[in-house]
């Protein structure tokens, strides 16, 4: 999965107002957004946290039945290598630190000794493995191609590794493009590259790869799509290993010496039938062993399945009448955990859409009336649990991981329906609160890993049309859930890249959706991106890009944030400066202080700390600053630290030793004030005082 929750829960806090912004025609969709009506940092900070934790439930929640084990993908259909910050998908997680200037275009790690061996150990050799390693012999640059997850990675560092015996992944970043010439290829190395989501890019990357590595006697092999044609290099399509031979193969590894009964094996081999990827039988192979040590029946753990369950599910669907259940199983898939009054009322309105759709005639119709919530309840798996005294109840599944089944099975398997279905979930996140909100563009963006062309034709485009905050807001949920499966990563951050250069309300769900795994993953393309926006479009859009940021900053995503934001004071004007306060602003007014988020004053001083803060701190549009709390920032989340922080003490001194005449009388005044109200001591009064008389 993606990031963790940016804090641990706190106190309640006031849910946000909504933005007013208008709607517009499509002719009016690139005029100027109005910004937000200035909250208190603080109020702000508070209520993005709220939604922050809420997200990650709301993904935890709907990804619930694709959790794997560590390392599961490492061996088959996928591969991720360690590095030092930990396991990666396609760079998730390698975030550069250093100067926030553009980094390469993809990262070189080399396969350990442990991975190799586990590699070697649980192989299912293919055909396509043996064709490759005969041309390895006299080919530098080989393509493989097949359909996606099925094992070609895995076949591709097999053939590198018996030619050679040393073998590294190539990562691209985010949705850069990968640069041969940044590489240097060594002799006698082996090397696997990923363009399968870039298929327009093979016959350049390839190209340049002939150019690059002329002097250089490696290997080389190319993962591309299905049915790929090259004039460069030589193209093998996959064969994939059978499912039970992979099974069979891991499981002589993860549990050495069990045996199965004959009856556990037939069932087993009915669950491998229903697999359509290597991983996807690791992770059996994992659950077997686990179940097997316990001592527990295998058909238990096999009935919690995404296949029994999809079939089971499948089973209600066609027994249920009439078809308020069904509707009341659709809305409690995307909004499971929410009140119970807003449940029902979405499964009414949904069988209200359908009974219009497929009423074959203008009679009245009688009204299913008197259908109980117990028995809804019990159809579904769910309970209703009260809230609080005067809170109403809740309505959650007793197993989360139904509610992506449940979706998933409803679009595939009930086509007659889709076309309902997609207007009500518009409908649904148009006129939802923000609560409601969440869970439609997750599930939209769920059903985007099923059909990603499809969701964007009928979800994203629309609500990259509009002027409506909150149909940004879904449209970037959407895309941050599609991004929560390994498998879609690359492809949204391709398609961020896509909307960052269309109208402005693409523009504004990209910024909205780098807020979220997508732009850890990929830190400096999303910066890269802000940058444009805040230097090149005014200032429409740098509330959202201070708040993304705001998202974005961790431990070790701090340097270079901290960099981005000094390259935009010292090189980007007016709308540099303002943009950098916004986001400096945010950062200093983080609502909680933890190991993964620590504050600005817990870190060791930055170079651009003591400009970020004098940025904050001075400017001014139309004679008002534009962070107007930095100076009570500065007292109430740094000064009050000076004493046993020494990052403080050596900033604030420089803060207060590098100003102009006007800053010098603002810092004079703000320093009476707090002397006056007891805020700091006379020590720390006279002090600062002093620096600011000497500079």
């Amino acid at each position: 999965m993606s990031d963790s929750p940016p804090e641990e829960s706190g106190p309640e806090v006031p849910q946000p107002e909504e933005p007013l912004v208008e709607d517009a025609s499509p002719e009016e969709e690139d005029e100027t957004f109005q910004e937000p009506d200035n909250q208190p940092i603080r109020y702000e900070m508070a209520t993005s946290r709220q939604e922050w934790q809420e997200r990650r439930q709301s993904l935890d929640d709907l990804y619930a039945d694709e959790l794997s084990s560590p390392g599961t993908r490492d061996l088959s259909g996928r591969v991720s290598n360690r590095v030092k910050k930990g396991n990666l998908w396609f760079a998730q997680g390698d975030i550069h630190v250093g100067q926030g200037r553009p980094q390469p275009t993809a990262t070189i790690n080399e396969l350990t000794e442990t991975e190799i061996a586990d590699l070697r150990r649980t192989l299912v050799p293919t055909q396509s493995q043996t064709e490759i390693r005969r041309l390895l012999d006299s080919r530098r640059l080989i393509l493989l191609g097949g359909a996606a997850e099925t094992g070609k990675a895995t076949t591709a560092l097999a053939a590198l590794l018996d030619w050679g015996g040393r073998v590294s992944w190539i990562m691209p970043h985010g949705a850069s493009m990968p640069n041969p010439r940044d590489w240097k290829l060594e002799s006698g190395h082996g090397y696997l590259l990923d363009l399968v989501d870039t298929p327009n890019a093979v016959d350049r990357v390839t190209t340049s790869l002939k150019r690059a590595g002329v002097n250089a006697d490696y290997r080389m092999i190319v993962l591309v799509p299905e049915h790929i044609q090259s004039s460069i290099a030589p193209v093998i399509e996959h064969d994939p290993p059978p499912n039970r031979r992979i099974f069979t193969q891991h499981l002589s590894v993860q549990a050495s010496g069990a045996r199965l009964a004959a009856d556990d094996q037939q069932i087993l081999d009915e669950e491998l039938r229903a697999l359509s990827a290597p991983w996807q039988v690791v992770e059996l192979v994992r659950q077997v062993a686990a179940t097997m040590e316990s001592g527990s029946p295998i058909e238990t753990m096999l009935n919690r399945r995404f296949h029994r369950m999809r079939a089971k599910v499948g089973e209600n669907l066609e027994k249920r009448r009439p078809t308020l259940g069904r509707c009341f199983m659709t809305s409690i898939a995307v909004l499971h955990g929410l009140p119970e009054a807003e449940i029902s009322g979405a499964a009414l309105a949904l069988a209200e859409r359908l009974d219009e759709k497929w009423r074959r005639d203008h009679s009245p119709k009688s009204v299913q009336l008197w259908e109980n919530l117990p028995a809804w309840l019990k159809y579904v798996d769910a309970e209703a649990t009260p809230t609080g005294p005067g809170g109403g109840r809740s309505i959650r599944l007793r197993r989360p991981e139904l509610a992506a089944v449940m979706l998933r099975v409803i679009w595939e398997d009930q086509p007659t329906i889709r076309d309902s279905l997609v207007d009500w979930l518009i409908w649904l996140g148009g006129e939802g609160s923000w609560h409601t909100r969440i869970k439609v563009g997750h599930a939209v963006g769920k059903l985007a890993t099923f059909d990603f062309s499809l969701v964007n034709e009928r979800f994203l485009e629309v609500w990259s049309r509009s002027r409506r905050s909150r149909d940004h807001q879904l449209a970037a949920l959407a895309l941050e859930a599609a991004a929560e499966n390994p498998s879609m990563t690359r492809r949204v951050h391709l398609h961020l890249d896509s909307m960052i250069h269309g109208n402005d309300a693409k523009k504004a769900i990209a910024i909205r959706a780098y807020a979220s795994s997508v732009g850890l993953s990929a830190p400096d393309q999303a910066l890269a991106a802000f940058r444009t926006l805040v230097l090149s479009r005014g200032v429409k859009f740098h509330h959202d890009v201070a708040q993304s940021i705001a998202y974005l900053y961790r431990r070790n995503t701090a340097p270079t944030i901290m960099n981005h934001l000094a390259d935009w004071v010292r090189d980007g004007g007016a709308v540099g400066r303002r943009g950098a306060a916004l986001a400096f602003g945010r950062l200093a007014a983080l609502p909680v202080s933890s190991p993964e988020r620590p504050h600005p004053s817990d870190l060791d001083p930055h170079p651009s700390l003591v400009m970020l803060w004098r940025n904050a701190l001075s400017y001014e549009e139309e004679g008002r600053l534009v962070v107007p709390e930095s100076w009570d920032l500065l007292l109430n989340e740094w000064l009050r630290h000076y004493g046993e922080r020494p990052t403080v003490r050596e900033i604030t001194d420089q803060i207060f030793s590098l100003t102009d005449v006007r800053n010098a009388e603002r810092a004079l005044l703000y320093l009476r004030l707090w002397r006056h109200h007891g805020e700091i001591s006379a020590e720390l009064h006279h002090h600062l005082r002093q620096l600011i008389h000497r500079s």
